[in-house]
């Protein structure tokens, strides 16, 4: 099921289940009504939207969706054109397109074959991706996700990473209805201020042609600044902001109270493969779980109960696609069928207009994005750009020493020009917890040279740029990532600091600097001087805290 491809899949229903509606044509005229009198709906004061085609403010609704349906038809045929963990992977390749706009261009085509298709997000659109999103502090993600003009989207862990301000803008989508059912934001916290209002809502409605179809949207739990998922809020100090992450009790609740309204209810969810099974498992009445967050790619849905689980992967790869064929009589699904479509240049549509306004959002960040500014004179294994990134850092921020895990170096670099993308390729960057620093960040303290001895002790895994032999009553500042600065009583036995660590800068920033001073140098970014002596194999340099370090050559 993970990590494959395949064609269309067939899948009938083992029975054809009758659904329950109630009184559903008086509540769609109420509700209709009701939301007319508040016109941003997507807001805590009023918490369930519907959409049937028309225009508004704020969910989703400036242009007609869905033609009404055929009266007489017996069937009619919705599909889901779903992605996920895009990850701001809009960079157009040289001389090609945008994956986004590919993305929009494949849903297109679909809509072209049946005008009943529903584009679905399920969050993580920001981080590890485009450098015009750090250059940018997240406006660029924004711009290009509101651009997208998804029908629905669930906000993902990586959509906090930029803080609140940025958080509530980017959930404040013109046209994409925007969901995040376990998550609330009080007014008392906004101020009062309808600029602090968020955005989503917790449930929506779509009048898709004859079938009434309900989302809702899950957020998963936030993560540290050791990679690691906890259990607590994603801004410890805005007490306003709270989540819900009893993730069944979240959606049997939205089951008790919408299940009987509609004729199909679907999740939009960012909780990962194992707890979107675990929820259909104990919850009745979920139609279709769409995924994201553990970037799954599936070859078929995965049937728990009577729910089908849909994930298509991440970094905009792949698109899923989802096919119902809803019997209008006897209220029920008759069939299913899913495809995994791969994005490739060349071969997925391009949607023009979507590529125009993704090229008009980037043009201010050609230069970082595809102009050489370095170049390697030779090849880097992982442990030499390590190195290169210690090195960088004691050279750009006043440090003595610097420690860099080796870890941190997502791929290797090959010789030849170099472009800040490039750099940022490698050393992205992840806002752990959301609304700080990345967890590779690079923070500064003060310790004496006993104390670093046992850092170099203790991380020798690390790549280590600083005194071969720090002397025992020196007064050293270091460079230390923003793990085992925060915890050192975890990483090193006991506190080592003689200050409190504060935060330095993130180690693309670094190597962008350092690289820029070699440049002006004439030099490259692996050499050491005119001779092209490469500096790649040196370990650590000789010196102290306060004079001029003598290099010591390693093999």
């Amino acid at each position: 099921m993970v990590n494959s491809i395949v064609s269309e899949k067939m899948k009938i229903l083992p029975a054809c289940r009758m659904k329950l509606r109630g009184g559903v044509n008086v509540l769609v005229a109420v509700a209709i009504f009701c939301f007319s009198l508040f016109p941003s709906g997507a807001t805590p004061l009023a918490r369930m939207a519907l959409v049937q085609g028309g225009a508004g403010d704020g969910l989703g609704q400036d242009r007609p969706r869905w033609p009404s349906g055929d009266g007489s038809a017996t069937t009619q045929k919705i599909s889901f054109v779903h992605v996920s963990d895009v990850h701001a992977h809009y960079n157009p390749v040289r001389g090609g397109s945008s994956p986004v706009a590919r993305l929009r261009g494949y849903f297109e085509q679909v809509r072209r074959e049946n005008p009943y298709t529903i584009f679905t997000n399920a969050g993580d659109d920001y981080e590890k991706g485009s450098i015009a999103e750090e250059v940018s502090r997240g406006m660029v993600t924004r711009e290009i996700v509101k651009a997208m003009k998804y029908d629905v989207r669930t906000i993902g862990n990586h959509d906090f990473a930029w803080g609140i301000d940025e958080l509530l803008a980017f959930s404040r989508d013109p046209f994409s209805i925007v969901l995040a059912s376990n998550t609330k934001m009080t007014v008392d916290n906004s101020g009062g201020q309808p600029a602090r209002l968020p955005g989503w809502t917790d449930y929506a409605v779509l009048q898709v042609g004859q079938v009434t179809i309900g989302f809702f949207g899950l957020v998963s739990k936030p993560w540290n600044e050791k990679d690691e998922q906890y259990e607590g809020e994603f801004y410890p100090g805005m007490p306003g902001l709270r989540s819900d992450f009893d993730f069944v009790g979240v959606a049997r609740d939205i089951i008790a109270k919408h299940r009987r309204e509609v004729d199909l209810l679907v999740l939009v969810s960012h909780l990962g493969i194992e707890e979107d099974a675990r929820l259909a498992r104990e919850t009745q009445g979920i139609d279709l779980i769409l995924g994201g967050h553990t970037h799954t790619v599936m070859s078929e849905p995965l049937r728990v109960k009577g729910t089908a689980i849909v994930h298509a992967g991440a970094w905009a790869e792949n698109i899923g696609r989802f096919d119902i064929e809803y019997d209008l009589q006897q209220r029920c699904i008759r069939h299913s069928a899913f495809s995994l479509i791969p994005n490739r240049e060349g071969e997925t549509p391009v949607d023009e207009a979507t590529e125009r306004e993704v090229e008009k959002i980037l043009q201010s960040y050609q230069g970082v994005l595809y102009d050489d500014f370095t170049h390697l004179y030779a090849d880097q294994s992982k442990g030499a750009m390590a190195m290169l990134a210690a090195r960088a850092a004691v050279e750009t921020l006043g440090v003595d020493a610097a420690f860099v895990g080796l870890n941190t170096v997502r791929k290797e670099w090959r010789r030849g020009g170099l472009t800040k993308q490039d750099v940022f390729d490698v050393f992205t960057v992840e806002r752990e917890p959301a609304g700080t620093p990345g967890f590779t960040s690079l923070y500064r303290l003060k310790i004496t040279g006993e104390e670093l001895a046992r850092v170099k002790a203790a991380l020798s895994e690390s790549a280590y740029w600083g005194p071969v032999a720090p002397r025992p009553e020196a007064i050293y500042t270091i460079a230390l990532q923003k793990a085992p600065a925060l915890h050192q009583r975890e990483y090193f036995g006991r506190r080592i600091g003689l200050s409190a660590p504060e935060p330095a800068t993130e180690l693309w920033d670094v190597l962008v600097r350092f690289a820029s001073e070699r440049s002006a140098d004439r030099l490259s970014l692996d050499e050491d001087g005119p001779a092209g002596q490469g500096y790649r194999r040196e370990a650590a340099y000789q010196g102290d805290g306060g004079g001029s370090p003598g290099r010591v050559a390693v093999d």
